[in-house]
């Protein structure tokens, strides 16, 4: 099955081309993406959006889409009612990412690579994950790459941070959550992040487009 997957860097986009674009949208919208204090988060969450509605328009042009269809179910899980689409974001320092499916579960996450402390995370990870973690010649990379598959499973699931994190185990390919299987597949955008794509079916055709307004 087919996903479909658009990115833009944030320093890469025309702010009034993208001020003027958002303000298309529903005033629902608008407001909340402002309630943002932190002008990146502001910009990033604007570009989400419009990424969001481009994937859309592409994948089905001779459909109309309307915001007004734009909801969150009771695990904030955002849909547009009435569609089959199923879809998700991140955003982390200058990337903005979302992923769109015509059927079936899809989920992504992003991270920027900079140094932490893993131990404090040990807590939210599964003991299967602390053990991946501590026999790999690159720990960070390792961690890295188990929590952004671990958020991605989980955005894909709908549950989100509803779950215990230390209660799932993505230090493979397959993350079960739930009793449903979500595959994983990394995606390269670039050195500076780690990104991972979910979805509860094998992803056959990944479309990847880097996007700029």
């Amino acid at each position: 099955m087919e996903v479909w997957v658009a990115y833009s860097f944030l320093n890469k986009n025309n702010s009034e081309r993208v001020e003027e674009l958002f303000d298309q949208l529903p005033v629902s919208i608008k407001q909340s993406v402002e309630r943002y204090q932190n002008p990146n988060d502001r910009l990033a969450r604007k570009i989400s959006k419009l990424l969001l509605e481009t994937l859309i328009r592409k994948r089905n042009p001779y459909q109309s889409f309307f915001w007004d269809l734009y909801q969150k179910d009771d695990f904030s899980k955002p849909y547009i009612k009435g569609s089959t689409f199923d879809f998700s974001g991140s955003h982390s320092e200058n990337l903005v990412i979302s992923c769109l499916s015509p059927k079936g579960k899809c989920g992504i996450d992003t991270e920027f690579i900079q140094p932490l402390d893993i131990d404090i995370y040990n807590d939210f990870l599964h003991s299967e994950e602390r053990k991946f973690i501590k026999s790999h010649q690159n720990p960070k990379a390792a961690f890295y790459e188990v929590w952004v598959k671990k958020e991605a499973s989980l955005k894909a699931s709908g549950f989100g941070i509803s779950k215990e994190l230390g209660e799932i185990d993505a230090h493979q390919e397959k993350v079960i959550i739930e009793g449903d299987i979500y595959f994983t597949k990394p995606l390269s955008l670039s050195p500076d992040y780690i990104t991972y794509i979910a979805s509860d079916f094998r992803m056959t055709n990944l479309h990847t487009e880097e996007i700029i307004f």
